[in-house]
């Protein structure tokens, strides 16, 4: 038989349909899916612990944190003020106002330069590259093992359809055309690990550390309050005057009325120990 053009026509070979009858050993789930994915998110809890230890924590600056510390202390003094005698009151009193040599009579210290805060800092880009560095370490050599070792496996089966176009995402490393592309080859599987395993990971740390994050979440609330670093009062770009943050606190101490609330106590407890009705009050209590 030849075509309209005189050519001799090629036989029509059948098409391939796809295979979707393989079955799967039980020993590729054993030995090959989930040693794969055990040591696969092992790694990746290692490589969290790893950029964490290699983490370099930014530089403070120790005068920016002894004002913020000097600023946190005098506000809390005015504010547990009623719970002391009035001579431990006046001597903390004059640790800070007293004149020439109380902490809010010394100069601040001055304001950094915009330009030079601004810049970034050289120990966070070097530890930024350290991170990527072992990253891609650990990443290699783990693909390199699951590649070398697993070649060719097919380690699971989708229960959905899928279209062909995810055949190169779902086989890697098998190149079978007739195979359904349902099957996962040992490759794929580990790319699938790698990127939701972080995900995983989070999971597993939210729900082993709750009780952990809830006392950090309190810390970090209460650590302005305490008198925290450096970041809960930058003395960068943006900050405050501070000669004008001195001369206003030493202004409001110079105001401020002490009241001791225990000055009566004595006299307190016995008048209630003596009211019948709040005697009634505390029996019915206890």
């Amino acid at each position: 038989q030849v075509d309209q053009q005189g050519f001799p026509r090629r036989p029509a070979f059948p098409r391939a349909m796809p295979v979707s009858n393989v079955v799967l050993d039980e020993k590729i789930r054993d030995f090959v899916f989930v040693p794969i994915f055990v040591v696969v998110m092992m790694v990746k809890a290692l490589m969290s612990n790893l950029m964490v230890l290699t983490k370099s924590e930014p530089k403070a600056n120790i005068k920016d944190m002894k004002t913020n510390n000097l600023m946190s202390r005098v506000k809390l003094l005015k504010s547990h003020a009623e719970w002391l005698k009035p001579k431990a009151f006046q001597s903390r009193k004059a640790f800070f106002m007293k004149k020439d040599e109380g902490q809010l009579w010394k100069p601040p210290p001055a304001p950094k330069d915009p330009l030079q805060a601004a810049q970034p800092d050289p120990s966070a880009a070097a530890g930024m590259m350290k991170n990527q560095v072992v990253f891609i370490g650990l990443q290699g050599g783990l693909g390199y093992w699951v590649s070398y070792t697993f070649s060719g496996f097919l380690v699971a089966m989708l229960p959905l359809p899928l279209t062909f176009r995810f055949k190169p995402m779902m086989q890697r490393g098998v190149d079978v055309a007739a195979l359904d592309v349902r099957y996962v080859s040992s490759l794929s599987w580990y790319f699938i690990i790698l990127i939701c395993g972080h995900g995983l990971l989070n999971l597993y740390n939210v729900w082993r550390s709750a009780e952990m994050e809830e006392d950090g979440a309190l810390s970090a609330m209460m650590g302005p309050a305490m008198g925290g670093g450096a970041a809960a009062n930058p003395m960068g770009m943006g900050a405050p005057d501070m000669e004008k943050t001195y001369q206003a606190e030493r202004e409001n101490m110079e105001i401020f009325t002490h009241d001791f609330r225990l000055d009566d106590a004595e006299v307190q407890l016995w008048l209630k120990w003596n009211d019948p009705k709040a005697l009634a009050g505390l029996t019915t209590k206890a």
